[in-house]
């Protein structure tokens, strides 16, 4: 019975304190099965210090020592690469630990892929050595759990970013420990989430003030390095060597060289992230319009040398040579002695297997052509126009057309007796905001006309489509006001119709382009515009229900003789019998319905007023960003 007792107690002490090692279930969370046992949320006394490169396939000594300088010594652990993109992912295999004794090499996910301690007694300072896959490229980073003894562990000690690169890639850095916040701060180590620091830019940036030429999107972004895309240019002698970088996991950032402003027939180069991981790099030629981007033949692929290439963090970088003269599609490219603007993209799709998809992440040009040698941050192409369509459409479309309709439905037997110019006010405001709203169409369609140089599709937006056929029929509308037949004619009630079924729909699809534009990456508005534009439609729809129950309740409503005759009614082409209506006098619930209409303008122009600011100050958290000092 003694040895019964005594077997159980030794088992349960192995399977808490786990001595030979971390166990099965915590090769994914990391968690020892310490019963009762939380992990530490105070700052840890460890780090892990590597290389912040390592190539394809090469090997890379990665230590578990003290964070702050001060010996420290370690019970058990748990130690493994993991994917920055995909965290979950374990990468890489470990190929050597300091001592056999102490430390061993397990399989978790995959072959190799993790360390941990073989006992439980004190160990100094640990240094691995980890093998980078073969068939990766991108950023990866080590993850720990560390035990100074049983009742006390500190979860996630993670090390900087290592980026994985190509085999040719000359490596220049040194090993560098995790930068840990200060001891008097705490940190939540037991959440997932990792330590942020003061970061440097990356390196596309430095030397963009001084001697090199660095252009990105959005504008002012190089002075912070946060630029969704930016491409550089360093000439050294006659050698060109280009850099360009996108962000928000780009399937591709590209440059181009071009004469003027404007997409087409222009010089591209393209870092193209493929499906296998790795990065390729093409030169491409843009025609305008339909087929941008063509590769093989038209245009040589020998006149450009990837040097490196990486996917760190969502970021795809590529650094690469171009002659410094090549011909493309019969046009001469000289970069010593000729100027040109330069272009920067990035897109999250490609449209074919070679060729590059819209532009969904940033399109950039430089406002003026440059020389290549030039040192600094040029300015970006002037964005005034494209502002100014915007501008003019949501004034014309938001404010002026809804007004105008909302007059024309509703307030033809309001302020009876009451004219302005010779005409009844009703009719009068709600010619001058219809005039209005067609001024501003036709100024805002050839503002973005002369902007894009033509016709231009968004990619798979629709905004360019229900923006023409809005133009058309706001076009044809006060046309067919002019012509229209006289009441009482037999064809006035088609006219009515007519004229209010074009009215509408121009409206309609009016606010529709608007919602698209959102999503336009010219547009630069925030994703959360949506929600304004929600609000003013919801708004939009209640003031005319409860206008259309007046109308209805005014309508059946009888008194002296006296019944409201209402534009609908009209339309129908019934003949109006006058010795029942009474026009001399304003309708019933005019006076409520002024004062709703004094509720719906102010409203309604607020949220023009918003959504113009927006459209003036785009992209809104840059410039807040600008304006506070960010």
């Amino acid at each position: 019975m003694n040895t019964f007792i005594l077997t159980v107690f030794l088992l349960i002490k192995y399977s808490e304190q786990y001595g030979s090692g971390a166990p099965p279930m915590a090769c994914v969370d990391q968690t020892p099965r310490h019963s009762g046992i939380p992990a530490q949320s105070s700052v840890p006394p460890y780090a892990i210090y590597t290389s912040s490169q390592v190539r394809q396939g090469d090997v890379l000594n990665v230590t578990i020592g003290s964070a702050l300088g001060a010996p420290v010594t370690i019970g058990g652990f748990i130690l493994q690469a993991r994917q920055v993109q995909n965290p979950d992912t374990i990468v890489g295999t470990f190929t050597k630990v300091p001592n056999t004794e102490i430390t061993q090499i397990i399989s978790c996910r995959g072959y190799n892929d993790s360390v941990t301690h073989t006992n439980p007694e004190s160990k100094p300072e640990l240094t691995f050595q980890w093998k980078a896959p073969d068939d990766y490229l991108g950023g990866i980073f080590f993850r720990a759990t560390v035990a100074q003894n049983y009742a006390m562990f500190w979860k996630n000690v993670e090390s900087p970013v290592v980026e994985v690169v190509t085999r040719d890639t000359v490596i220049t850095t040194t090993q560098t420990p995790l930068t840990t916040t200060p001891a008097t701060a705490p940190a939540a180590t037991t959440q997932t989430n990792r330590k942020t620091t003061t970061a440097k830019p990356d390196i596309i940036y430095q030397g963009c003030e001084d001697t090199k030429l660095c252009f990105g999107v959005p504008q002012n972004c190089i002075k912070s390095g946060n630029c969704k895309a930016i491409v550089a240019v360093f000439v050294a002698g006659d050698t060109y060597t280009f850099e360009i970088q996108g962000t928000d996991n780009p399937k591709y950032v590209a440059a181009g060289l071009s004469t003027d402003n404007k997409m087409g027939d222009d010089s591209a180069m393209e870092c193209i992230r493929n499906d296998n991981g790795r990065v390729s790099l093409f030169t491409s030629w843009t025609y305008p319009k339909a087929e941008p981007y063509v590769r093989r033949s038209d245009s040589p692929q020998d006149i450009v040398q990837l040097l490196e290439s990486s996917i760190i963090d969502g970021k795809l970088y590529c650094k690469f040579r171009r002659d410094t003269v090549s011909t493309v599609m019969g046009q001469t490219f000289d970069l010593a002695n000729n100027k040109y603007n330069l272009m920067v993209v990035s897109g999250d799709s490609m449209k074919e297997a070679d060729r590059v998809g819209f532009h969904s992440l940033a399109f950039e040009s430089t406002g003026t052509p440059l020389a290549l040698a030039t040192v600094g941050a040029p300015a970006a192409a002037s964005k005034l126009l494209i502002k100014l369509h915007g501008s003019f459409m949501l004034l014309a479309w938001l404010g002026s057309a809804s007004i105008g309709i909302l007059l024309a439905r509703y307030f033809r037997q309001t302020w009876v007796g009451k004219q302005l110019g010779g005409k009844d006010i009703w009719f009068a405001y709600h010619r001058i905001l219809m005039v209005l709203t067609w001024l501003l169409t036709m100024l805002g369609f050839i503002l973005i006309l002369v902007e894009v140089g033509g016709w231009s599709s968004a990619g798979g937006n629709p905004h360019a489509i229900t923006g023409i056929i809005t133009v058309i029929l706001c076009f044809i509308q006060p046309i067919g006001a002019y012509f229209r037949p006289h009441p009482g004619t037999k064809k006035r009630p088609i006219f009515n119709w007519m004229h209010w079924f074009f009215g509408n729909s121009a409206h309609i699809l009016g606010i529709v382009t608007i919602f698209l534009a959102v999503y336009l990456q010219k547009a630069e508005l925030p994703i959360w515009s949506v929600y304004i534009l929600a609000a003013f439609v919801a708004f939009h729809v209640i003031m005319h229900i409860i206008l259309s129950l007046t109308v209805c309740v005014s309508e059946g409503r009888i008194s002296n003789g006296r019944v409201n005759s209402f534009p609908m009614k009209d339309m129908m082409g019934q003949p109006r019998q006058l010795a029942h209506v009474d026009r001399s006098t304003d309708a019933p619930f005019s006076s409520f319905r002024r004062q709703v209409l004094s509720i719906y303008v102010p409203i309604i122009l607020i949220i023009v007023v918003a959504m113009i600011c927006l459209v003036a100050l785009a992209p809104i958290a840059d410039t807040y960003n600008n304006i506070a000092g960010v």
